[in-house]
């Protein structure tokens, strides 16, 4: 299994989550074009025939190949499973929303009523020590789970996951936002990169765009076939503790596989800031389908 936020070898162990964790200073601007922004009002295609958002003039939209451009930009190995990135055109506004899709099938949602949020973090901050060894191999600075901000929560009328969680690097704290998207085939993810000053603002301007998500025809939770799609083989805590991508186990915490934590903006320099942003000033709005 390759994870959202890292493809990594079959040593690494434990189950955890797709955060971005902002909180390591990168030593220099990397030497690399400004990346593809293309600015709203737009309507956005979320993979080829899977699914789409809407976005105003206020935001910018980056393709499946912009994003791994950027996971990389921010040192985070790629997956392949990355399809999107919207971000605020204004400058002061760094955070931005990374999709990813994972095919595992139709996922129940059963356990709705039976999160547990103590066990769940417990196996995160393992995952995360995992994660760890495989960034000291790279030479990147270590990660910590600090603890919730937001306990995982599951709306059952959008048949959507979501949990904050902070964390901690190189003494700088974040706090990442993820919500798993419950579709016929499988889950989209769309994580929230934000430092903890700037979360409070962007949660509420994050909902609204998520409002604007939708599942293409075909594709939607309700159109699940018992008889003949497929069967996701976990449910709710797995996605919070293991990803869309990890097999459990049948202690319903553990994983073969993690991904490591991926790593934010919220310490970049400002030379980094501007090589991964400025290009949401220099390309024209798109009025109708992007994709």
């Amino acid at each position: 299994m390759t994870g959202r936020f890292g493809s990594i070898s079959a040593a690494t162990a434990i189950a955890g989550t797709a955060l971005l964790f902002a909180g390591l200073a990168l030593a220099e601007e990397p030497a690399a074009p400004p990346l593809p922004w293309v600015h709203g009002p737009a309507t956005a295609e979320i993979g080829p025939n899977l699914a789409e958002i809407q976005l105003s003039e206020s935001y910018v939209f980056l393709d499946g190949d912009g994003t791994k451009r950027l996971m990389e930009l921010t040192q985070n190995p790629v997956s392949g499973n990355e399809l999107a990135t919207v971000s605020p055109v204004a400058e002061n506004e760094n955070w931005f929303v990374v999709f990813e899709y994972d095919p595992i099938g139709y996922v129940k949602d059963d356990e709705k009523d039976a999160l547990d949020a103590d066990a769940m973090l417990a196996s995160i901050r393992k995952g995360t020590e995992a994660s760890n060894d495989e960034r000291r191999e790279r030479g990147w600075a270590t990660m910590e789970i600090v603890g919730w901000h937001e306990p995982p929560h599951y709306d059952a009328r959008t048949k959507n996951l979501s949990w904050a969680i902070i964390g901690s690097s190189s003494g700088h704290k974040t706090i990442n936002r993820t919500i798993k998207l419950l579709g016929r085939r499988g889950v989209m993810t769309a994580t929230l990169v934000a430092s903890p000053d700037e979360l409070v603002a962007a949660i509420p301007l994050v909902d609204q765009l998520i409002d604007g998500y939708r599942f293409k025809p075909g594709s939607t939770y309700a159109e699940f076939v018992p008889s003949t799609d497929k069967l996701a083989e976990y449910g709710l805590t797995a996605l919070v503790v293991g990803g869309a991508g990890a097999a459990l186990v049948k202690s319903g915490l553990l994983a073969k596989l993690w991904k490591p934590i991926a790593v934010g903006i919220a310490a970049l320099g400002a030379g980094v800031k501007r090589l991964l942003f400025s290009g949401r000033k220099v390309h024209d709005s798109v009025e109708g389908s992007v994709g």
